[in-house]
């Protein structure tokens, strides 16, 4: 859940030459337009070319800047349509006579506002965001119906700082606290990727170790194109592995298992027998495959299961006492935020509290996604990346945070274009997001036991932009 495409609302303006045009003539729209959609926390730049006859394209410049085609459905003063299929995405708005196309852009989720400008105007800063405060937590939490929501900050040099609203599980009239404990989803992949880099400076692996070396023995029928991909490659999603196995394939796995290893490479096997999407190194594509296969690499040359590393090499030397993984909290108890999915009427939430049918991923996906914690921990943790901590070499913290194979994306984190590192996560039950600043000296978490991403992720990504301004 890390990734997915989103463009929000196109708002701007097409100029009309100083002529207030009647309302039913249509305006030129050709040229280049840009703009940027304020999705929660990501800021996506905008660049839209159209051509005198209405087709063009559309860049996400943060996001692979594809060109994606669009084309001109109406271009009235009144009513401006810009389709862009490929995505399911669609502009409504209409014409200012200030230069500028102002509308809604709709793609599966809420309405996005948006303002196009002529030319490179639209790429400029957003606006300040006010600091966080109680009260704007709870604004955010209410708006999305989301049953809690948390933030957290740390500044280098200066006390933590925590915000937490509402319910531990809809209904419970439980409140949340600052202590408690938060699904992180793909938020984990980061954190595989530093114990890689443990065990790198421990002697135990390499970055170079490749799959057929380690794994040839117990993946039967791996496909030899998987032979020659190492670490690099599966931890900056440049494999050549799809995404993940399918879904009546993942069902068969233990929601909960003490030791997922014998599940683990059983689920290795059927991912390295599927044909790989490109050669590695050459394309991005996003792959909790990629993450479990890591795991199991180490598993293999550890004798250990990925979980038990993971306690041993990264939760205890960072004294992160609360992390843990799977749903936090114990059965029958609502000591812990529960994770809660969208009903499938309305906008009311249910509830997956522990020993419920559905409360996580899989045990075997853990490498790519199943790991909690608290606020404090998750602070703890991120600001041993952002200040190089004594756990690993400053070059491996060079290798954890720089795409090995271009593009943006580092071992488990977003290289932003103003250098922070992010990322987000869900199991689809709740939504996270992280992001440290080494040069701005702050670390940020936000998170919501919501699963309704439509609206969760805004809201998060709003309160962790927030906490950002705070202090």
């Amino acid at each position: 859940m890390t990734r997915r495409p989103v463009l929000g609302a196109l708002g701007g303006g097409a100029a009309l030459l100083g002529v207030r045009a009647h309302a039913d003539e249509r305006i030129a729209l050709e040229g280049v337009w840009t703009g940027a959609l304020e999705v929660g926390s990501q800021r996506l730049r905008l660049k839209l070319e159209i051509a005198a006859d209405g087709v063009g394209t559309l860049r996400s410049l943060d996001q692979g800047d594809t060109a994606m085609p669009v084309r001109v459905l109406s271009s009235t003063p009144a009513r401006v349509v810009i389709e862009a299929p490929a995505v399911g995405g669609r502009f409504e708005g209409s014409a200012q006579v200030n230069g500028r196309l102002e509308g809604v852009w709709r793609q599966g989720g809420p309405a996005l506002a948006l303002v196009l400008l002529r030319g490179e105007a639209g790429l400029t800063a957003s606006a300040p965001v006010a600091p966080l405060e109680a009260t704007r937590l709870r604004a955010l939490r209410v708006e999305a119906g989301s049953p809690a929501l948390a933030a957290a900050l740390a500044r280098r040099g200066a006390a933590a700082r925590f915000w937490s609203d509402g319910e531990r599980e809809a209904g419970s009239g439980v409140p949340v606290t600052d202590g408690d404990h938060w699904h992180v989803g793909s938020i984990t992949k980061s954190m595989t990727a530093t114990l890689v880099a443990r065990l790198v400076e421990a002697g135990a692996v390499r970055w170079e170790d490749t799959v057929g070396e380690v794994l040839s023995g117990t993946a039967v029928g791996m496909r030899a194109e998987y032979r020659a991909v190492t670490f690099r490659h599966l931890l900056s999603h440049r494999s050549g592995l799809p995404g993940n196995l399918p879904l009546l394939d993942l069902l068969q796995f233990s929601r909960v298992s003490a030791d997922p290893r014998q599940e683990r490479q059983t689920y290795v096997r059927k991912a390295l027998a599927m044909a790989p999407n490109g050669a590695p190194g050459a394309a991005f594509e996003y792959s909790n495959n990629g993450y479990v296969v890591a795991g199991a690499m180490l598993e293999h040359k550890l004798g250990q299961p990925w979980e038990a590393l993971m306690r041993t090499h990264v939760f205890t030397p960072l004294g992160m006492t609360s992390a843990g993984f799977g749903a936090p909290g114990a059965r029958g108890r609502i000591d812990q935020p529960a994770g809660h999915s969208k009903a499938i009427f309305g906008d009311r939430r249910k509830s997956h509290p522990p020993g419920a049918e559905l409360t996580d991923n899989p045990a075997v996906i853990g490498p790519a996604g199943t790991a909690h914690a608290s606020c404090a921990d998750m602070l703890r943790y991120l600001d041993a990346h952002r200040d190089g901590a004594a756990i690993l070499r400053p070059e491996n913290w060079r290798v954890l945070h720089t795409p090995p194979f271009g593009g943006d994306y580092a071992m488990g984190w977003i290289v932003r274009p103003d250098g922070s590192l992010w990322h987000n996560g869900s199991n689809t039950l709740w939504y996270a997001e992280a992001c440290f600043d080494t040069a701005a000296g702050a670390s940020a978490f936000a998170a919501a036991n919501d699963g309704h991403l439509a609206v969760s992720q805004i809201a998060v990504g709003k309160a962790l932009q927030a906490a950002l301004a705070a202090g």
